[in-house]
């Protein structure tokens, strides 16, 4: 275990190392001390992810069905002067278009533990807006809160396909929520069945528990939460059918992701195969589950 990883960051190292683990040679992440069976990050994990993250974003958006930023925005119905918590914001996906809704009468506080998300995403900072991004693990929310963002309550907190990767997520909800104004609303998007490409690759090899995890994360975890601890909530179903055009690119976005098994590619690329030379391409859903919750005005 290499030295200075704990807390938080362990569970996500861990997370990265099962994944990489199966990773063929050539994308490797890890060195590999074969007489003890170790794995020692050669690079940051973190960093790894992100960049593992920002690919599957770029292959999603060029083939699904649905656009996933539009859809969110539409029903999270941020208006001019509103002040929004964005949690695991990566580089910036929602924040900077919820900075031009707000306007500069409105602000935007945006945290996610990737240093150089936070940088990639405070250059992107439309002239005039009031964005606030800081670089810091979504379990320390409450001390960032108060002791470096600006504006200390908000009438939105937010966070999407994020807050289930954090092993105090419930802490991390309670803490939005003791954040919001009268009147406020929280809203966390994660992950839902079914998922294509995660039950193609079950077919072959065992789901990590930390895939898994998210995909249940919805109707098991957040439903219950919302139930107990807001006035009234609503759940939003995001519907979304990837059409990939090849196998090496549906390969490609397979290498991308926490459950890659090479041991299993070669029989996956034959199912893939046979359809895409049967009909032209694959296609496979990528769904999701939002919750809004309302504390009391």
């Amino acid at each position: 275990m290499p030295a200075g990883i704990e807390g938080p960051e362990l569970l996500k190292y861990l997370i990265l190392r099962t994944a990489v683990a199966k990773w063929p040679p050539s994308i490797a992440l890890f060195s590999v001390s074969r007489r003890e069976n170790v794995r020692v990050p050669t690079i940051d994990p973190i960093a790894q992810g992100s960049n593992l993250l920002k690919k599957r974003i770029e292959i999603n958006h060029a083939y699904s069905s649905t656009d996933f930023d539009a859809w969110l925005l539409e029903r999270l119905a941020v208006e001019s002067g509103e002040h929004v918590l964005d949690v695991g914001c990566g580089t910036g996906a929602q924040s900077i278009p919820i900075a031009g809704l707000v306007g500069p009468s409105g602000s935007v506080s945006s945290l996610d533990i990737s240093a150089a998300s936070i940088a990639t995403l405070q250059s992107k900072i439309p002239a005039g807006s009031h964005v606030q991004a800081v670089a810091s693990d979504m379990a320390d929310l409450a001390r960032v809160i108060a002791d470096t963002f600006t504006t200390k309550q908000y009438s939105l907190a937010h966070s999407s396909y994020a807050l289930y990767y954090c092993d105090q997520h419930l802490h991390v909800l309670d803490v939005m929520r003791g954040a919001l104004k009268a009147g406020g609303r929280c809203a966390i998007f994660t992950t839902n069945r079914p998922h294509g490409l995660v039950d193609l690759a079950a077919r072959f090899s065992e789901i990590p528990p930390e895939v898994e995890g998210p995909l249940r994360f919805g109707p098991t975890v957040l439903k219950p939460y919302f139930e107990k601890n807001f006035v009234h909530y609503d759940v939003h179903y995001f519907h979304n059918v990837v059409t990939v055009p090849s196998t090496d690119i549906l390969i490609e976005f397979y290498r991308q992701t926490t459950y890659y098994d090479a041991s299993t590619e070669e029989k996956i690329r034959a199912v893939v195969d046979d359809e895409v030379k049967r009909s032209g391409n694959y296609q496979y859903e990528k769904n999701g589950y939002l919750i809004i919750g309302f504390v009391e005005a």
